[in-house]
C-alpha cells in the first residue's frame, strides 16, 4: 500500500512540474524579439520562481484539506445532519490521507529544491533582491527540514516528545506561513 500511495504521489509531482514547464515554453513568442535575446538563463530561472510558487501552493492546499477534516469536526456538532457530514468528511480524508502526506513531503521537498536552482541562478543581481530571497528560502528550508525530522522521527539529543511537540507546534505555525508568503510577494514586487 505504501509503495501504491508513493509511485501515485511521484506520478502527480512529475505531472504538476511537466505541466508548469510547459506553460513557460509555450508562454514565449518566437517573433518577439524580447523572446529571443540570449538572457543567460534568466528568463529559465525566473520562470523556477513560478515552478516553487506553483509547488509551494499545492504543498499548502495539502495542508487546508487536513486542517478542513481538524476543524470539521470541532465546527459540526450536533445530531442528525452535522453528524452524517463530519461521518463523511473523516471518512473520506481517512482514505486520501496517506497519498495526501506523500504528495505533501514530494511537493514541498521539490519546491524547495526549485527555489534553490533560482535563487543560485540569480545570486548576482540585486543584493537587495537576493537577501529577500535567502530569507524567504531559509524559513522555507526550516519548514522542510522540521517537516522530514517529524516524518522520519528522527530522535534528537533532548526530551524526544517535548521536541516533536515543539517543532509540530512551530512547523503548523500559521505565522510562520504568513510570512513566508508576506516576504515572498515582498520579493516578487521588487523583482518587477
Amino acid at each position: 500500500m505504501k509503495r501504491k500511495a508513493l509511485l501515485t504521489s511521484i506520478l502527480i509531482l512529475g505531472i504538476i512540474i511537466s505541466f508548469s514547464l510547459c506553460l513557460t515554453t509555450y508562454a514565449k513568442d518566437p517573433e518577439d524579439p524580447k523572446d529571443r535575446k540570449d538572457d543567460d538563463g534568466e528568463d529559465f530561472a525566473k520562470d523556477l520562481a513560478y515552478v516553487s510558487i506553483g509547488l509551494f501552493a499545492t504543498s499548502a492546499v495539502t495542508i487546508s484539506i487536513y486542517f478542513t477534516n481538524k476543524y470539521s469536526r470541532k465546527l459540526l456538532k450536533g445530531e442528525g445532519k452535522p453528524q452524517e457530514v463530519k461521518k463523511r468528511i473523516t471518512k473520506t480524508f481517512l482514505k486520501i490521507r496517506k497519498p495526501l502526506s506523500y504528495i505533501h513531503y514530494i511537493v514541498g521537498f521539490g519546491a524547495l529544491t526549485v527555489l534553490f536552482i533560482h535563487g543560485i541562478y540569480l545570486s548576482t543581481k540585486d543584493e537587495t533582491l537576493v537577501a529577500i530571497g535567502w530569507v524567504t528560502a531559509s524559513i522555507y528550508t526550516y519548514y522542510v527540514v522540521s517537516g522530514l525530522i517529524i516524518w522520519l522521527k528522527i530522535k534528537p539529543i533532548w526530551n524526544y516528545k517535548k521536541a516533536i511537540r515543539i517543532m509540530n507546534k512551530i512547523h503548523r505555525s500559521f505565522i510562520l506561513f504568513a510570512s513566508i508568503v508576506i516576504i515572498h510577494i515582498i520579493h516578487v514586487i521588487l523583482a518587477d
